[in-house]
C-alpha cells in the first residue's frame, strides 16, 4: 500500500477506535477542521503535521 494512502487509512481508523474527532485534531494543532479533512481524505500533503497528527492519536513510527 502507498505511503500516504496508508497513513490516511490509519488515520481514519485510529480516529474511529479513539474516538477522536477531526475537531480535537484541528484544535490541537492549531488549525482549521477543513485543514484537518484535506488531509485525511487526501487533498492535501500531511507531511508537516504528519508526527503531531500521529502524536495525538498515538500512531508509531509515522
Amino acid at each position: 500500500m502507498d505511503n500516504k494512502i496508508e497513513f490516511e487509512v490509519e488515520v481514519k481508523e485510529a480516529m474511529l477506535r479513539k474516538g477522536i474527532t477531526m475537531t480535537d485534531i484541528a484544535n490541537e494543532l492549531g488549525v482549521s477542521v477543513g485543514y484537518v479533512s484535506d488531509i485525511v481524505k487526501g487533498n492535501r500533503k500531511p507531511e508537516h503535521y504528519r508526527k503531531e497528527i500521529s502524536a495525538i492519536l498515538g500512531l508509531k513510527g509515522k
